[in-house]
């Protein structure tokens, strides 16, 4: 743990990055989404058992309904605002991992599709000077679909903290799943998205 908490200290707390435009497909291309953000890492607080880091985003989310001839129809939803959430780990004495939680704390705005959203936090190391974790979200949220409706999905990602030019960089690498909200049960959304990456400047 302390080789990780080190690592944080030294390279992401207190740090700001930025996350050019990204542009995704929904539904199979009935919907397409535009992000960007700022993010900031900050109030990093350690014990003897564990830590926890924020993380503060302004993001800029619009998703539009596509016409037949490929382009931009109409707004579909703007998540766009200012969010803060919070990682919050601790080692296991059982296996002497660090396993946690990644947590929404707050937003500005009304439509923030993270409000109550919590993942776990395992699988968490540092191989070559990268720190890597793994994230599975809990239960569902709701993403747009067409006709103003909704259906619930879940991610399980991957992020990557790395010192590239003297840059930090932070990668963050997501699978939808479609969920049967009843059963819990996850199957392989046909939603796919980019890597997101995120350099200091």
């Amino acid at each position: 743990m302390k080789e990780v908490i080190n690592f944080i200290e030294a390279n992401v707390d207190g740090k700001t990055l930025f996350t050019k435009e990204l542009v995704y497909e929904l539904e199979n291309g009935a919907l397409q989404g535009a992000y960007s953000d700022q993010i900031s890492f900050s109030n990093l607080k350690y014990s003897q058992s564990g830590f926890q880091l924020d993380m503060f985003i302004v993001s800029n989310e619009k998703i539009w309904l596509m016409g037949k001839d490929g382009e931009r129809e109409k707004l579909r939803k703007d998540f766009s605002g200012v969010s803060l959430f919070r990682f919050e780990l601790a080692k296991r004495k059982s296996t002497n991992s660090l396993t946690g939680c990644f947590r929404f704390i707050s937003a500005s705005g009304k439509n923030v599709a993270a409000e109550a959203i919590v993942s776990g936090i395992y699988d968490v190391r540092l191989e070559n000077d990268v720190l890597k974790l793994s994230e599975d979200q809990v239960l569902y949220r709701d993403q747009p679909i067409q006709e103003g409706n909704f259906k619930p999905v879940a991610f399980q990602s991957e992020h990557r903290f790395y010192v590239k030019a003297n840059k930090l960089h932070y990668e963050y690498n997501g699978k939808c799943f479609d969920v049967d909200s009843k059963t819990m049960r996850r199957n392989d959304s046909s939603d796919t998205f980019p890597p997101f990456i995120s350099i200091e400047k």
